[in-house]
């Protein structure tokens, strides 16, 4: 019962994670929220969406018949859409209590749209999952249904994609040329991806009414269960059905690419000075700078923006040396050095802009804007002063370019999901003015002013969908369509003299270069790869296009092409076998929704309830002969109350629990809510130098509130504030036989109101180790906590703590520091104690602990008690060694080991001893994973304190010290 109890406080937490709010955790309480109803659904969504709103309920009143045929199901319940503009995410997510959140006024996504808009993509995408959950359900609720059902998370997703989206290249295609040739196809993270090939084959091979067998199959137990029902209808199992799909896949894109160009034959390719490249641009004229976006080490989870200067002093001296010494010059020996300046980082877009004058770099960031929404905006970073400054503000802007005299700048912005073109003046950022005025379904991408300034050439996406590139007209504000292409057109490139356009197409579902002659739209087609090359600008001194290209190789590889080059194509010869499952279509198809009417022209808001729209979230209920486990959840229609329930029994005792989340922002703002608590929260800690366990529950009532801020400058530095109200009854429920340490601090039980204050502060770039060896970042911590028994309970007393750290790297190196302090005043509970003991703090995961923190200099032996207490940590650690010394079911991993330096330092006031401990010593870490996340961190290692080295330099007859570290405290 005690692993059962564990699994559900965590399903329990994994249902505070439901609304629109989970991915940015703001909750937006400017937001008014209302809802109109169809036949079939309730449409949710707040001030300043109702067009997009209305336009939803239509789409979804037209394609329900048709997903429910689809997978055979007869009846559906009345569903609930929610949609909402506040953060700009291109997403959508659907859950078992039967509703769906969308985020909608999207730009760039109609890149890989391909025909096709947003809305219509995404809302039936989710309704389809929303579909699946219905066809499976059974007797047993969500999630015991999903956990017994046994699906595969391909299955979810690649329904949903076979169902109701085509494949394309960027979305889909363009993933799996990259794995086919990494021999990674079994390693694509994204469902979404191999699910839909996976789904794709499946119905080519057998059919789409051998998923409707499978979705509607029970087992004895009246059940739904995947891989039987799966192995029932198809005579293979799962393990079988990915092996044979790796090699159909296998099979055809080396098939393609063997029948394709390879970059060598469309140009001269050759290596950035960064390995990770997502965006770059040249300096006209200029060989020795280049500007690009990406990452610059393996581990880094941001990007960066990245100023590359050559050392061209260096490379002459290196010749130089060269030549003196007789040695033979080659291309190793001589090849670019270059120096990497990080400009900025965080979340930057890959269409980055040099100006034509060489001062400035033009790029747009995703950040924290008004009222705390996500959004991207325009920044330029200038060259001289080294400076970056903002350009928009919570405009939801991006893809900006410069004017040919460098004097000024157009970008993208967007609203309600209608795109126009601005332009500002670098004299007067402040004054923008909008050029184009398109309304409607609209979305603009990669604008590129022409020589002369008299134009700006633009890929547009107007109501059908359709990605073409027109040049728009500054004097005559006309824009003229000079692709007509069914695939994406985007990314032009003008020629010097203003009469060509070089652009990247996804005709052929691929990525290449075609050149089109804006006078006669003649189009040649210039590229023929297999996997990807896309337009970025002109190299440096004007003699060729540079592209992008498939980012299959170590290095960032692009390829030089002269615009005037033709293509070598030919059909594509291939056995249907292995190439007939790309066009397989679902035997009930969307078709084009604009052919069938809409059923409702106007609907009649009313105001949002959420008590109106209560759903049931997820319920798991085990019996056995020790007792009964119930886990329950519910949640209103936008996923911003939450209510839930917890109840654990032995058949004699109850305890349990019950929790409310408010998440509308309303009344003051952030998140806040209440806790009941019955012999259910309990904290331990060791309380002895044995490590015997002091056990309290705290039963009672919990009112807490939290608000997190950003201030935009950086996605990774956020503050955080927390405040609660409690009256518990603190109960002993367990304590060790020997008080060895607390001699005469026998613990108390007693009532305790408290009034509890916190503020944090983290500034910590995201990076593939910062669970086991964060080498950056920093934070700061201030609590406190006030109890007075003339309020409520038995204890009058105060606690304040102000906790530190911080990351520094140092070479391959890490050096970590933390400094602590604490202050305890009036009359406390025995058990609450402040100062320095021998009593080391189980950290689980590297950072959570169930209880009070010791402050427990490792090598010290002893204790100091008083009112105040400081300890101070160094560490100077080693890379993290990726060996895995067990490995159980490439699940459960024995690794990660480290070795650092390390010291504490700490002293306690109000005591008879205030003189400092200084210990010092050597420390080894080696993890227990799951997966990849640390459960536990152990640490093995020799310390003494600084006296005790000087007596005794070999550490002899020192015993070694063993306990769960410590990585990072919040």
């Amino acid at each position: 019962m005690k692993i059962l109890f564990t699994v559900f406080i965590i399903t329990l937490n994994f249902c505070f994670s439901q609304g629109a709010w989970m991915l940015s955790n703001r909750t937006h309480p400017e937001l008014e929220w209302e809802t109109i109803k169809t036949k079939n659904f309730n449409i949710h969504y707040h001030d300043d969406i109702y067009d997009i709103a209305l336009k939803g309920a239509n789409i979804a009143e037209k394609v329900r018949p048709i997903l429910m045929k689809q997978v055979g199901l007869d009846s559906l319940i009345r569903l609930d859409i929610v949609f909402t503009s506040e953060d700009e995410i291109m997403n959508g997510f659907a859950v078992p209590a039967n509703y769906t959140v969308i985020w909608v006024d999207q730009n760039d996504v109609a890149v890989w749209n391909e025909g096709e808009k947003w809305l219509r993509t995404v809302l039936a995408h989710e309704l389809q999952h929303l579909i699946y959950f219905n066809v499976i359900k059974s007797w047993l609720p969500f999630p015991m249904n999903q956990l017994y059902g046994g699906a595969p998370g391909w299955v979810v997703e690649g329904l949903a994609e076979y169902f109701t989206e085509k494949w394309r290249p960027l979305r889909f295609d363009i993933s799996h040329k990259y794995h086919t040739l990494k021999n990674s196809l079994h390693k694509i993270q994204d469902p979404h991806n191999d699910g839909f090939s996976k789904v794709l084959y499946f119905a080519d091979k057998y059919g789409d009414q051998k998923l409707v067998q499978i979705l509607n199959h029970r087992d004895s137990l009246k059940l739904f269960n995947f891989p039987q029902a799966f192995e029932m209808h198809t005579g293979i199992t799962i393990k079988q059905f990915e092996e044979d799909w790796r090699r159909q896949m296998s099979t055809y894109y080396y098939g393609l690419r063997s029948q394709k160009e390879t970059y060598e034959d469309v140009g001269k390719t050759y290596a950035l000075p960064m390995k990770d490249v997502y965006g770059f641009d040249w300096f006209k004229g200029d060989s020795t700078k280049i500007v690009m976006v990406g990452r610059l080490n393996k581990k880094q989870r941001d990007l960066s923006l990245v100023l590359a200067i050559r050392d061209t002093s260096k490379e002459r001296a290196r010749r130089k040396n060269l030549l003196e010494k007789g040695e033979k010059i080659t291309k190793k020996n001589t090849r670019q050095l270059w120096k990497l300046k990080e400009i900025d980082y965080g979340r930057i877009s890959n269409f980055v802009k040099v100006s034509p004058d060489g001062s400035n770099i033009l790029y747009s960031k995703y950040g924290f804007g008004e009222n705390q929404s996500l959004t991207w905006d325009v920044y330029y970073h200038n060259i001289e002063l080294k400076k970056n400054e903002r350009i928009t503000r919570s405009r939801r802007a991006s893809n900006a370019c410069w004017s040919p005299d460098s004097k000024s700048i157009a970008f993208v912005a967007h609203k309600n999901s209608s795109s126009n073109l601005y332009i500002t003046s670098m004299s007067d950022i402040s004054s923008i003015r909008r050029v184009t005025n398109y309304s409607g379904d609209v979305q603009i991408v990669t604008p590129a002013w022409s020589p002369d300034g008299k134009s700006i050439a633009f890929a547009l996406s107007k109501e059908d969908g359709n990605m073409d590139i027109v040049i728009f007209d500054l004097e005559r504000k006309e824009p003229t369509r000079i692709t007509k292409d069914k695939n994406v057109d985007y990314l032009p490139v003008w020629h010097p003299s203003g009469n060509k356009i070089t652009y990247t197409s996804h005709s052929n579902m691929t990525p290449n270069f075609y050149t089109v002659d804006i006078k006669t739209s003649k189009v040649i087609q210039n590229t023929n790869v297999g996997g990807l090359v896309s337009t970025v600008a002109w190299k440096f001194d004007n003699s060729a296009i540079t592209g992008m290209t498939l980012s299959d190789v170590d290095s960032a590889r692009v390829v030089d092409i002269f615009p005037n080059r033709l293509a070598i194509s030919d059909d594509i010869k291939m056995n249907p076998k292995f190439s007939s499952w790309q066009n397989k279509r679902p035997d009930y198809v969307i078709p084009n929704l604009d052919s069938i009417p809409d059923p409702v022209d106007n609907l009649k808001p009313i105001k949002y309830s959420s008590l109106s729209n209560i759903k049931h979230f997820a319920t798991i209920i085990i019996p056995d002969i020790t007792g009964l486990v119930y886990n329950g959840a519910y949640a209103d229609a936008t996923g911003r109350e939450i209510f839930q329930s917890f109840v654990f029994s032995d058949w004699e005792n109850i305890a349990g629990g019950f929790g409310y989340l408010n998440a509308t922002g309303k009344l003051i703002g952030g998140f806040w809510g209440f806790n009941y608590y019955k012999d259910i929260f309990f904290k331990e800690r060791a309380y002895n130098k044995d490590k015997g366990s002091l056990v309290e529950f705290y039963n009672g009532v919990e009112l807490f509130g939290y608000q997190n801020y950003n201030f935009g400058r950086r996605i990774s530095s956020n503050h955080n504030l927390k405040y609660s109200l409690t009256f518990f009854n603190r109960g002993i429920t367990y304590q060790p036989d020997s008080l060895d340490v607390f001699q005469e601090l026998v613990p108390q039980r007693g009532e305790e109101g408290a009034f509890s204050l916190s503020y944090t502060f983290v500034n910590k770039r995201p990076e593939l180790n910062n669970i086991l060896m964060p080498r950056n970042g920093y934070g700061l911590k201030l609590s406190t906590k006030f109890i007075d028994e003339k309020i409520w309970g038995d204890f009058t007393y105060n606690h304040y703590e102000l906790d530190s750290y911080l990351n520094q790297k140092v070479g391959p190196f890490t050096f970590y520091s933390r400094a602590r302090y604490e202050n305890i005043s009036g009359s406390p509970p025995n058990q609450e104690t402040t100062g320095l003991v021998d009593i080391p703090t189980n950290y689980f995961a590297g950072q959570i602990i169930l209880g009070k923190e010791h402050m427990s200099p490792r090598g010290y032996t002893g204790s100091i008690l008083g009112s105040s207490a400081f300890i101070g940590t160094s560490e100077f650690r080693s890379p993290l060694i990726n060996l895995n010394i067990i490995q159980i079911l490439k699940i459960i991993k024995a690794g990660k080991i480290s070795f650092s330096i390390i010291s504490d330092y700490g002293k306690v006031w109000g005591s008879e001893n205030e003189d400092w401990v200084v210990t010092a010593g050597i420390e080894s870490r080696i993890s227990l994973l799951i997966g990849n996340f640390p459960l536990l961190v152990y640490s093995a290692g020799i310390a003494q304190t600084s006296n005790d080295w000087s007596k005794n330099p070999d550490a002899k007859n020192v015993d070694p010290y063993f306990r769960l570290a410590l990585v990072n405290p919040f």
